[in-house]
């Protein structure tokens, strides 16, 4: 058994071998015809992958140096005339593709050296795709065609091994267009843009110079000062179902954790209006009235914000999901005095899902509905608790099965799934009040 499992070997070795020089045959043989409608570059990559697949191929190495010796040729005269055209960065491309070839070509133990004076053409031409780069970027800069001014500069340093001194006029290119792009931005109004803009300036060099700094500080504290939108926030309301089954307390939690932690970090180009000042004039005008868009809208005049973000906490649903029911025995004392009887009672576990909306409006000094969206949290746990069709304090439990049936236990259970749904909502609620918000400022 052991030679028949040694002699399979040598023959599966012998089927591979014979696999791999008909593929290298097939890549000669590919090779030829791309050879034959005169792809003489597409065929040297062949004949080099036909010799690397068999290096006894004589016929894939003598092709391979002919092929590659004509298509040399062809490239540097189609980059010449591409040159002579003004049209330096194609040209250019030309003598990149002749390195790559030539490079597979020593891979394979082969060598064809290009004609006197490539490096130094090479090398005047890569700068001349350089400058034409540089040029079309300034061009650009003029017409008012930011982008493809900002490509073309970076295309400047990121291809034909520009200089040290050739990257940074490109650096710099790119920095003087930004922190202009900026401003014009800001002189037409979209200083949410002005500002993103001065901050690419600043993050174009790993360590932008201080005067580049400078600048964009200025153009984003005027695009601040112009594009800061004030935002007022009244007390949160529930429906009167989500109400009844989260208790009031959940709301006026979930309004206490937003003031004291997610409304105090607004980003750029929101401020939030004072939470006491938009209270206590709430409460005077109120008077037992409920909140309204219209009732908001006057407070919001009177403390100076430009929004009111009113949340009302809309739908709550609670699913109990894998459920399963465990069958436990138990004593059941009778009242009267009588002997105590065995019952069954169950144990049900598995695990409860939340799913929380509110619903939040954005509305003017008017009153007037700007916009709205429907946040939403999900939190789930684990529960156990008993089931008992009948007075469960006349069971008598042990004291690891009395825990099933505790209140205290079963509270503590839902109120740490509610904790954590709490805690998400009050993340949707102010991300998507700030986005939404940030979406009114171009």
């Amino acid at each position: 058994m052991a030679y028949w499992r040694k002699l399979t070997g040598m023959v599966c070795a012998g089927a591979i071998f014979a696999l791999g020089c008909a593929s290298a045959e097939d890549r000669l043989e590919e090779g030829l015809e791309l050879q034959a409608r005169g792809q003489y570059m597409n065929a040297v990559y062949r004949y080099a992958e036909a010799v690397e697949k068999d290096g006894s191929l004589a016929e894939a190495r003598q092709r391979l140096l002919a092929a590659a010796d004509t298509a040399l040729g062809i490239s540097l005269a189609e980059a010449d005339g591409l040159d002579a055209r003004d049209e330096p960065v194609a040209a250019a491309r030309h003598y990149q593709d002749v390195d790559r070839m030539l490079a597979r070509v020593r891979s394979v133990g082969e060598r064809l050296d290009p004609p006197a004076g490539y490096e130094d053409s090479r090398r005047a031409l890569f700068d001349r795709a350089i400058e034409w780069r540089m040029a079309v970027g300034d061009e650009a800069v003029q017409a008012g065609r930011w982008a493809d001014a900002r490509r073309a500069y970076i295309d400047a340093r990121s291809d034909f091994g520009p200089s040290r001194a050739q990257s940074e006029a490109s650096l710099d290119a790119e920095i003087g267009l930004l922190l202009d792009w900026a401003a014009i931005e800001l002189e037409d109004d979209r200083p949410r843009t002005a500002f993103g803009l001065a901050d690419e300036a600043v993050r174009v060099r790993s360590s932008a110079p201080r005067d580049v700094v400078l600048a964009a500080r200025d153009l984003q504290d005027q695009a601040l000062e112009r594009g800061t939108v004030v935002v007022a926030v009244p007390p949160i309301i529930a429906r009167p179902g989500v109400r009844d089954y989260l208790g009031p307390e959940f709301e006026i939690r979930l309004d206490e954790d937003l003031v004291l932690d997610h409304w105090t970090r607004p980003p750029p180009f929101v401020r939030m209006a004072d939470h006491a000042a938009m209270r206590s004039e709430l409460r005077g005008l109120q008077r037992g009235v409920p909140q309204t868009p219209m009732l908001v809208g006057r407070v919001l005049q009177l403390v100076g914000g430009d929004y009111a973000a009113m949340v009302e906490l809309a739908e709550i649903e609670v699913v109990e999901e894998d459920v399963s029911r465990t069958a436990r025995q138990a004593t059941l004392l009778d009242p009267t005095g009588r002997q105590p009887r065995p019952v069954e009672f169950h144990v049900v576990e598995g695990n409860m899902a939340y799913r929380l909306s509110a619903d939040v409006v954005l509305v003017d000094h008017d009153g007037r509905e700007v916009t709205r969206f429907r946040a939403e949290g999900r939190s789930g746990g684990p529960f156990r608790r008993g089931d008992f069709d009948g007075n469960h304090d006349r069971l008598q439990l042990s004291e690891e099965d009395a825990v099933l049936f505790d209140s205290s236990v079963l509270a503590d259970q839902t109120s740490r799934i509610e904790a954590t749904l709490m805690e998400e909502l009050a993340v949707a609620i102010a991300a998507g009040t700030y986005d939404t918000v940030l979406e009114r400022i171009p």
